[in-house]
Parts: structure tokens; C-alpha cells; sequence
């Protein structure tokens, strides 16, 4: 198996938008609207619409699931879904250290059709300030 890049999603966290729920029957529940999104590589685009999200738990001992969801518009108008499904561990501090996700694009413009059924892996990082770049790379 290989790992063939595929390109950067880019996220700007909002500042107003978190949301900090406390202990839920998932774990500790965070909400992380997004301000931004760029996903640069074989397709290319940025967030539309306000539905972007990340939905964060994180258990006691600093396992985290993430799940970030988003519509990006491609600079040629089409709409593609991208989805992380993710797991960090994060003992320290929320943000200190990698995340690695499953990604999942979805779009039913006949021209990105061929996004569908990637096997799409990525490795994240945040970065000071609170953005984060996940590096997405094609399953060979």
C-alpha cells in the first residue's frame, strides 16, 4: 500500500463559535464552528455556507474523536462534501499533538464524480492560533 498525496484542507476556526457542552453521555462535548475552509491539491475550493463544523469529545484520559464536516465550492462551482472522521490523543492539552483521520469527499457534479469512492486518509496538526492543515493522502 501507498500513499499518494492528494492535498491540504486548510480550517480557520470562528472564535464565537465554541461550544463547550460539559459531560455528555459521549464524553466531554466540544463544538467547533468553522470560519474557514481551503482544501488545496487535486481538487480545489473553499468552504460556502455556514454548515461547518467540528463535533469533539474527548474522554478523561485525552482520547479525542473529531468529526468535521463541510461543503467546499471548487473554483469551478461544484459542490463537494468532505467529511473527517478522526481520532487525536491529546493527554496534555486539547490540540497538542496529531490527528489522524479517515476523509471522505461526496459530490454529485458529474466532473468530480471520481471523489466518490477515494480511499482518503489524512494526518493534522493545529497550529498556533487555532487553525488546522490536514495533509490528505490517496490509499494505492
Amino acid at each position: 500500500m501507498e500513499l499518494r498525496p492528494f492535498g491540504t484542507l486548510t480550517i480557520v476556526t470562528d472564535p464565537d463559535g465554541l461550544f463547550m457542552l460539559g459531560s455528555t453521555s459521549a464524553g466531554k462535548r466540544i463544538i467547533q464552528e468553522l470560519q474557514s475552509v481551503r482544501l488545496e491539491g487535486r481538487v480545489r475550493g473553499t468552504m460556502t455556507g455556514k454548515a461547518a463544523a467540528d463535533w469533539l469529545t474527548v474522554d478523561d484520559d485525552g482520547n479525542v474523536t473529531l468529526d468535521i464536516r463541510v461543503v467546499i465550492q471548487t473554483d469551478d462551482g461544484a459542490q463537494v462534501y468532505v467529511h473527517l472522521d478522526g481520532r487525536a490523543q491529546w493527554p496534555e492539552r486539547l490540540g497538542d499533538g496529531p490527528i489522524y483521520s479517515r476523509a471522505t469527499l461526496e459530490a454529485g457534479d458529474e466532473r468530480y464524480a471520481w471523489v466518490n469512492h477515494l480511499p482518503l486518509v489524512s494526518k493534522g496538526a493545529v497550529a498556533p492560533g487555532g487553525g488546522v492543515a490536514h495533509e490528505l493522502f490517496e490509499l494505492v
